[in-house]
This record gives structure tokens, C-alpha cells and sequence, in this order.
């Protein structure tokens, strides 16, 4: 029997479960740039006709992927520094950085959230993405709060964002094209290599740790 349209709930949920892992298993192999929606659609075993049923560009698809590595990866972060005793801005910082190694399928997405997948979009996709993220950022804010107490509101939301733009704008000089980093192996260009993952945590470990100390200054 060939491909057949969902038609109750449950069949139009398996089918995007399916169209997120075939696309998931390209984004392991490969760039976003080099994924096409015939790409999608020939790894899901479906005609591109009809995945365009369910998401209307490329884009839309990997959002929706970002969703749910998004929701796995919060309630693993928000395990992790509930068992923490006695939080400071390093460990928690530490925390972070290893939530980040642990799910790398995350960790790449979260790099090109705002400069490729947050694009191509209509209005309502966009609106749609963006009030999802709601609920997961009052999450994060909240876990942030509780393991440093000291943070005040605004400096926890505010380290919601540090925390975003850090990894997007430290990610792609960490891991250049295959071209840039065969000559970065020059001897001369070693100051171009980065260790991402340790310069994240300290990143993140100074971000904190000084609007920990604003805040205990009054400021």
C-alpha cells in the first residue's frame, strides 16, 4: 500500500514524528543549508507534495525540531540543577555547558536559530514558534532563579538571552568549514582555535558571577 494522508489526530502526529525523524537523521549527517524539503521527504519515504501538508518550508520543519530537542534538553537542565547542592555561578555555568555537550543536536540548532531557521517563514509561523517559547522561558528563567537566588528578575531574564547569543556567536568560529580549519592547523593561526565548550563555560561562569555580585552591591 502506497503513502496515504493522515486523517485522524493521532495518524497527522505519527506522520510528523516520522517527517522530525527523517529530518533529524539529515541534520546529524549534514548541514541545514545542504537539507532540501525533497530530502525530507524522500528520508520519511513520503512525495514532497505531501509534506508540504505538514510544513510549508524547510525552515518550519527544523523549528518544530527545535522544539522538542528545546523541551528535552529543559527538563534534563532543570533535573540537573535541582539536584545541585549549594549552587554558585561555576557550577551552574558547568551545569549548563554539559547540557550543551549532551544534546550537540540542540546545541547546533540553538546556533542557528535567529540566523537561518527564523527565516522563510509566514507571519503566523513565526507567531506560532515564538509563543511556544513562552512557557520554556519562563522555565529556564525560573531554574536560574532558584539555584542562584541572588539573581534578580530581570538579570535571570537577561542571562536567557546572554546564554542564546553566547552559543550562536561562539559555535560557528568553534566549528569553522572544513577549508577554514585546515589552515587554522597552521602553527601561526593557533590563537584562532578555540576550545568551545570550555570557553563557554567560563563565559557563562562570568556572565553570572557578575550579575551575582551586581546584586549583591545593590546595583
Amino acid at each position: 500500500m502506497g503513502w496515504q494522508r493522515a486523517r485522524q489526530p493521532e495518524q497527522k502526529n505519527a506522520r510528523i514524528a516520522s517527517i522530525l525523524l527523517a529530518a533529524g537523521e539529515l541534520f546529524d549527517e549534514r548541514e541545514v543549508t545542504e537539507v532540501s524539503m525533497r530530502d525530507i521527504a524522500a528520508r520519511a519515504g513520503m512525495g514532497k507534495a505531501s509534506l508540504y501538508h505538514y510544513f510549508k518550508t524547510k525552515e518550519e520543519v527544523f523549528l518544530a525540531m527545535h522544539g522538542d530537542e528545546l523541551v528535552l534538553w529543559l527538563e534534563s537542565l532543570e533535573r540537573r540543577l535541582g539536584r545541585m547542592r549549594s549552587p554558585t555561578p561555576k557550577r551552574v555555568a558547568a551545569a549548563l555547558v554539559k547540557e550543551l555537550r549532551d544534546r550537540p543536536r540542540f546545541c547546533r540548532l540553538m546556533a542557528i536559530l535567529s540566523s537561518v531557521l527564523e527565516r522563510n517563514l509566514s507571519d503566523q509561523a513565526i507567531a506560532d514558534f515564538k509563543e511556544s517559547l513562552l512557557i520554556p522561558k519562563e522555565r529556564f528563567v525560573a531554574g536560574i532563579q532558584q539555584a542562584l537566588p541572588a539573581l534578580t528578575d530581570r538579570e535571570a531574564r537577561d542571562f536567557l538571552f546572554q546564554h542564546h547569543a553566547v552559543v550562536a556567536g561562539m559555535r560557528p568560529i568553534a566549528y569553522p568549514t572544513e577549508q577554514m580549519a585546515a589552515v587554522l592547523e597552521e602553527p601561526e593561526y593557533k590563537d584562532f582555535r578555540i576550545d568551545f565548550f570550555g570557553l563557554l563555560e567560563q563565559t557563562f561562569m562570568k556572565l553570572l558571577q557578575g550579575s551575582v555580585e551586581d546584586s549583591v552591591r545593590g546595583k
